[in-house]
């Protein structure tokens, strides 16, 4: 199990402040979604979409290079190099 799933099923604190963390993420999808910002700019608004947009990018980014980086290390260990997958 991941450090973190851990932590965050036995930790209480940890969850509040998880919880307050996402506030102003959620706080902000709502001031969008509920048009507080109708005499923003388009340049803002363009701004922020590709602010958002980018995290995307970025998260699946890391995600898809921490998998390379531990079958990388999985075959390190195994004595394999990393495109051998029977582990010759």
């Amino acid at each position: 199990m991941n450090p973190l799933t851990g932590l965050y099923r036995r930790s209480r604190a940890f969850r509040v402040v998880l919880y307050l963390l996402f506030l102003p993420l959620t706080l902000l999808v709502f001031v969008i979604s509920d048009d507080a910002w109708t005499k923003y700019t388009q340049v803002g608004n363009l701004t922020l979409l590709v602010a958002f947009m980018l995290f995307a990018l970025w998260a699946w980014w890391y995600g898809e290079d921490r998998d390379r980086r531990r079958a990388a290390r999985a075959a390190q260990h195994n004595g394999a190099s990393w495109g051998d997958r029977d582990g010759r």
